[in-house]
């Protein structure tokens, strides 16, 4: 048995406090969950934890049996965005910095085989990771983690892109390291992860553990939720009356349309104004990629409408973020010339702040100034700039993947009025994302895809219930008559 004991850590970012002595006590044997709302400092702990931080007061140590106290010790994270090199293949990346040399050859460490077989990326060993999709990317990252045999895994939001099988065979081998006797922490959005994979969950608020669940009180969603925010939850975002009303004419059309490389085949759809369509289906059933083609990547023809005047926003915010930028620029940072110049070719950067401050009010972002570094924001803070970038261009299209994907249960419904903000004024979103409550809480209508083919639409206002939009979606993927 190992401890993890963490004592008074502190952390600031400028004006913002996103450590206030947090201290937490850690033993192997179970899988311990870490929950909090946005910008609760659960990100920088993790930060810390790994390494990739110095806290500004506090201690971090190691126990081993008989009270010997280690202060260096491995600390593996598998990260909430890949961590990889996407111009290697997957066994390349395995042996990324623990290569060795016999005859003048790199060969790579041969317990990769059974890592990759033990997460089913075997037969993708030789593919470079450009080619293959985010959810192998995540695996992939969860291999290099196991291999690296260390004494405390940080697992951060690591099933975001895994189906539902991939996840639960996750959790699998997270309970495994923990019964080895490994430190295991989960951080997630996911109450029902937190529920299903962990023994106990950590509550984190204002840069403190305030609740500790599984011991003194029960470990359910509802119990999470309900220490996740001061205010109860908000009912989901009304549907917009242009949802209810005759269709107008639509702002974009697939007619047809098929993709590059044949992820999905001559799908046609009507994108209409003050409407939020969802694409649903699991990975490889085309439905990310009919997302990205909306957004004007790798599609053969069919798309009629203003292509002018769409915006796409990537699932990872790695390829979103500018994280050399402040808050501020990040902002503003798709706004042509006439909008950040004064008359002539210079910026004006008292114009700029001005419009800057204005949007972190009115996109609800959580930040001490716009200078501040865009990286000094939580997941979902970021997340909102971005959007907010999105927003800012007075898009008549936006296209965007898993818009909460990483986000907490009160972001995720100030996203939502986002969204539902830019439909009132008579634009349209398109999103994809993988779970059904997201698509039943803010989609007008849902286009089903499976196998490359679209292959049934579904009007979220005929459904009563979660459960039968679940059933509903199960039916099409199936190939049955819904």
């Amino acid at each position: 048995m190992i401890a993890l004991d963490v004592a008074d850590l502190s952390k600031r970012y400028g004006a913002t406090r996103a450590l206030t002595g947090l201290s937490l006590h850690v033993q192997s044997g179970a899988v311990v969950g870490v929950a909090g709302p946005n910008g609760a400092g659960k990100s920088t702990l993790m930060r810390i934890l790994s390494g990739e931080e110095k806290p500004e007061s506090g201690h971090i140590a190691l126990i081993r049996d008989g009270g010997e106290i280690v202060r260096d010790f491995n600390v593996a994270v598998v990260h909430q965005e890949p961590q990889v090199w996407p111009n290697l293949t997957v066994r390349q990346n395995l042996a990324v910095g623990r290569e060795t040399r016999a005859s003048g050859q790199i060969r790579p460490d041969p317990s990769a085989e059974s890592v990759m077989a033990t997460l089913d990326i075997a037969r993708f060993a030789d593919f470079e990771l450009a080619d293959l999709s985010l959810a192998v990317h995540q695996r992939v990252e969860i291999a290099r983690a196991i291999m690296h045999r260390a004494d405390v895994f940080l697992f951060d939001e690591p099933n975001s892109a895994l189906t539902d099988e991939e996840s639960e065979s996750l959790f699998t081998l997270m309970r495994r390291l923990a019964e080895d006797g490994k430190i295991v922490l989960l951080v997630t959005h996911r109450l029902i992860d937190l529920v299903n994979a962990c023994q106990t969950v950590l509550i984190v608020r204002d840069g403190k553990i305030v609740a500790e669940l599984g011991r003194s009180e029960p470990l359910t969603e509802a119990a999470i939720a309900g220490r996740l925010t001061s205010n109860p939850r908000r009912p989901a975002t009304a549907r917009s009356s242009a949802a209810a009303s005759e269709p107008a004419k639509p702002l974009m059309r697939l007619a047809g349309c098929s993709h590059l490389s044949g992820a999905f085949r001559d799908v046609s759809l009507d994108i209409l104004p003050g409407r939020i369509l969802a694409l649903a289906g699991v990975e490889g059933s085309g439905a990310r990629e009919v997302t990205r083609a909306i957004g004007g990547f790798d599609v053969i023809g069919g798309i009629e409408g203003d292509l002018q005047r769409v915006e796409y926003v990537a699932a990872s915010r790695r390829h979103t973020v500018f994280p050399n930028l402040s808050v501020g620029e990040n902002i503003l940072i798709r706004l042509g010339g006439g909008q950040l110049t004064s008359p002539g070719p210079w910026l004006n950067r008292k114009r700029m702040n001005l419009r800057a401050r204005s949007c972190l009010g009115r996109y609800s972002i959580k930040a001490g100034d716009v200078s501040d570094p865009v990286i000094s924001l939580s997941g979902g803070n970021q997340q909102k700039v971005v959007l907010a970038a999105a927003l800012e261009k007075d898009a008549l299209v936006l296209a965007v993947e898993e818009p909460t994907r990483g986000v907490d249960i009160s972001s995720k419904d100030d996203i939502y009025a986002l969204m539902r903000r830019l439909c009132a004024r008579g634009s349209a979103v398109v999103l994809f994302c993988t779970e059904v409550p997201e698509m039943f809480d803010v989609a007008d209508k849902i286009a089903v895809m499976s196998r490359g083919r679209l292959v049934g639409e579904i009007d979220v206002a005929s459904t009563r219930t979660v459960s039968d939009l679940v059933d509903l979606l199960a039916q099409y993927e199936a190939g049955g008559t819904a």
